[in-house]
């Protein structure tokens, strides 16, 4: 005698969800014993087909719970809202019964979205959504008012805000598994740890593999300044940094001449053998072996760097199973000071580089720094070739661009236009740009013809 009352609340649930207007008695289906029901369908719902889309081998992931009961607290301040927002006032257990009921549905559709599609069909998918989760409300709080809720429409539109708002935040996402780690990265990360020999053979060859390439510069002797180009990549498990430095080389070469005034410090799980590796201590030794080379008070240093970067204004500095010092700013200013080369054109692709820029002020420095102290930057990850700056500067804008103000303005705005398409926060690129070396390089300006000799052609 007990299952249909058990189930009573099952008609009425569908014909809501077919937005039909005869939806029957709802205070006698919505008790608590339906509104339990529904809220637990939703949460099976998900335990479900999350573990589907994590895998085999998926492991439970304990922190999400408190997640999901934010969530939880979200659809009951959503219920219990809308129910202040009906005339007359609705009943709460009632309200909470209907929104309860929809989330079957968003969570299902929530997931067939994020597995098949991406980009503008996802957009597109999401759009089709909120407007049913809108028509679906809209119709239910008229059918428990009998009338049209122009107050309630606002209350929705203004919760949905605030839900979008919290998926955007990663932190947020409610993912109670996390995939298994396959063979291949299980072998990826073994591969990233080097014996104690290895290890040490690098640390001990870096410095002879630096000498090598500063002792096959060539000084230049022309009277207009010459530029020196030192490449860091400083994290070996992700290779978008050093192949981010390796067409920063090729850029900046086609710009400024640095052919045969080059000295790329890469650390990449791929290559261990190429490049001597990027190091803090390595990089403070280069830059004073490469001044000797240059005429520090004439010449200019591009010293470009790419890796993660950390709000305490340091940079990540890793190899394999090498104990690496990270790059701080404070590494960096000393490093650059105690090498005596006087003008610096210094390009920083990491999360908050912008924290570097004040400690390196100078009139004969200039300072691009892919994002602002307070944010990080996009693209650093191990399937990508550049990150969004690198792409922006080096790739499209600093070849053609007339002077280094254009190519930062342009890669500013370019990377701005991307992350308000994608959604992401604004990373806020910032630059400073020292009198003096402005003026310099308004004097000898970038070339225009690939492969010249000196800043410019009439050099």
């Amino acid at each position: 005698m007990g299952s249909p009352r058990l189930f009573a609340w099952l008609p009425a649930v569908s014909r809501l969800l077919s937005l039909r207007r005869e939806i029957g008695d709802i205070p006698r289906v919505a008790t608590d014993g339906g509104v339990t029901a529904c809220a637990l369908v939703s949460l099976v719902l998900w335990i479900g087909l999350d573990y589907r889309r994590a895998g085999p081998g998926a492991q439970f992931e304990p922190t999400a719970v408190a997640i999901i009961a934010l969530y939880a607290c979200a659809v009951l301040g959503i219920a219990f809202a809308l129910a202040r927002s009906l005339s007359p006032r609705g009943d709460f257990r009632c309200v909470l019964f209907v929104v309860v009921a929809l989330l079957p549905v968003v969570i299902a559709a929530g997931f067939v979205i994020d597995a098949r599609w991406d980009g503008a069909a996802a957009r597109v998918a999401c759009a089709l959504l909120i407007l049913y989760g809108l028509a679906y409300l809209a119709n239910a709080t008229r059918v428990l008012s009998g009338a049209f809720q122009p107050r309630a429409a606002l209350v929705l539109a203004a919760a949905l805000a605030v839900l979008l708002a919290l998926g955007r935040t990663s932190d947020l996402n409610p993912w109670l598994w996390t995939p298994a780690a396959s063979a291949d990265q299980t072998n990826e990360a073994n591969d990233t740890q080097l014996s104690p020999l290895v290890a040490e053979s690098l640390l001990f060859d870096e410095r002879a593999q630096i000498d090598e390439v500063i002792d096959a510069m060539r000084p230049d002797l022309g009277g207009s300044p010459a530029v020196y180009f030192v490449g860091f990549a400083g994290v070996a498990e992700e290779h978008v940094f050093a192949e981010e430095i390796k067409l920063a080389a090729r850029v900046v070469d086609d710009r400024f001449a640095t052919a045969g005034h080059q000295l790329l410090l890469i650390n990449d799980r791929r290559d261990i053998d190429t490049y001597p590796i990027a190091t803090a201590s390595g990089l403070a030794y280069a830059l004073k072996a490469i001044a000797e080379k240059m005429n520090p008070n004439r010449d200019i240093l591009f010293l470009a760097i790419s890796s993660h970067g950390a709000d305490d204004a340091s940079l990540s500095v890793s190899s394999g199973g090498l104990q690496l010092e990270q790059l701080s700013d404070e590494d960096l200013a000393a490093a650059l000071k105690d090498s005596g080369i006087k003008r610096r054109i210094i390009v920083i692709s990491a999360c908050y580089a912008g924290a570097f820029i004040q400690p390196l002020e100078d009139p004969d420095t200039i300072v691009i720094a892919a994002a602002a102290p307070d944010r990080t930057s996009f693209g650093c990850s191990d399937d990508r070739d550049m990150t969004y700056f690198g792409e922006a500067f080096y790739r499209d804008a600093l070849p053609r661009a007339t002077t280094l103000q254009d190519a930062f303005s342009t890669a500013k705005a370019a990377i701005a236009e991307r992350e308000r398409r994608e959604h992401e926060t604004p990373s806020q690129p910032q630059a400073y740009f020292g009198r003096e070396i402005s003026t310099v390089l308004e004097r000898n300006p970038m070339r225009i013809e690939p492969r010249g000799i000196g800043l410019h052609a009439g050099r």
